[in-house]
């Protein structure tokens, strides 16, 4: 019961915590237009005759928003063990995992801005979501000794359910 009462106060507080940075990218955007179109990171839409220049790269405001709100929600998440309200032992594999998956995002992040402002060639847009990849895949041997890819569904007859990496 004493985990359902605590499932019960973070959804509410997850919900809170989202609904505000949701705000915040909302107004935040706006503000950052006239800085991103002085930086040339703009296009034209093409579907409006007026030529009003749209301003482009701001997914890394709203990335940044996010990790934000997941920093954020680090200490709340892991309250219970930080205070030594429970008995239980601290989740470290979780913590690791939940961390090397920033780590990736962060780098995603990275790589979509830097696409914008350099206009990065295919060979590199292929390579560099592979780095990123990489410490969650190895947080995922380390932890759960386990690094497999699921097939989807369309090309199982081909690949089979899943393609083990071997890392």
């Amino acid at each position: 019961i004493h985990f359902y009462k605590r499932m019960f106060f973070s959804l509410p507080l997850t919900s809170f915590i989202s609904v505000c940075g949701g705000l915040l990218t909302y107004h935040v955007i706006p503000k950052f237009r006239e800085m991103f179109i002085k930086a040339n990171l703009y296009g034209v839409d093409l579907n409006k005759s007026s030529g009003i220049k749209v301003p482009e790269a701001t997914g890394v405001i709203t990335g940044c928003i996010f990790l934000m709100v997941s920093f954020i929600m680090i200490p709340f998440t892991y309250s219970d063990y930080l205070l030594e309200q429970t008995t239980t032992p601290f989740p470290h594999s979780e913590f690791v995992q939940l961390i090397a998956a920033l780590l990736s995002i962060s780098c995603m992040l990275l790589l979509g801005f830097a696409d914008d402002v350099l206009d990065l060639r295919w060979r590199h847009k292929l390579l560099l979501p592979s780095m990123a990849s990489l410490p969650l895949l190895m947080v995922y041997y380390i932890t759960t000794n386990r690094t497999e890819i699921v097939v989807p569904t369309i090309l199982r007859w081909l690949l089979g359910h899943s393609i083990q990496l071997g890392v």
